[in-house]
């Protein structure tokens, strides 16, 4: 289920000419946790949900390592659409469906959000240090009004590319989990 109202149609911004649809987040609306990633990928793209390709397998498993699943978190992106060759979302872009996002934080008012890389960190928490020093960390941080824990952990595709950041990405999401079952 998606939360927050996000327009299926939408062309705010240049993404949308190459998308084959808008990826709007998906999970349980009741969670305390929400889980945000840069960008949908190619299997995002085709199949309209976040995280579903090899990074997705990834993040599902360190999920299930946390004893959650899929269905009780909710997962989304900063951006909607597909960047071509799935580069980094560009600052316009992320601004421009900032007010998706937004609404989703609004309507889910989670407790920790869990921050899926670097450009996530940076844009929605303004942390700018290397992922080495961020990964793990719990920040208390304000977001829309709310007060939330921020965890940062490693994007999932960073660990296809570097299998020695699977550890520290698994440990943030543990972390992330269990803060918010404290909460």
């Amino acid at each position: 289920m998606s939360c927050g109202k996000i327009d299926l149609r939408c062309r705010i911004c240049r993404l949308s000419s190459g998308r084959t649809q808008v990826v709007p987040g998906k999970g349980s609306c009741s969670s305390r946790i929400v889980f945000v990633g840069e960008a949908p990928g190619k299997d995002e793209d085709v199949r309209g949900e976040p995280f579903v390709g090899r990074a997705g397998k990834i993040l599902d498993e360190a999920l299930a390592d946390a004893g959650v699943g899929r269905g009780e978190v909710y997962i989304t992106n900063l951006v909607k659409c597909r960047p071509p060759k799935n580069r980094r979302p560009r600052k316009d872009e992320i601004v421009a469906c900032s007010g998706y996002l937004s609404s989703e934080l609004k309507d889910l008012r989670p407790t920790v959000v869990c921050a899926l890389g670097q450009t996530v960190a940076k844009s929605l928490f303004g942390e700018s240090e290397r992922m080495k020093e961020l990964v793990g960390k719990a920040i208390p941080k304000q977001m829309g009004g709310l007060k939330v824990m921020a965890v940062i952990a490693y994007h999932p595709a960073a660990c296809l590319y570097r299998r020695s950041n699977i550890k520290a990405f698994r440990n943030s999401i543990q972390r992330a989990v269990v803060i918010a079952k404290r909460q």
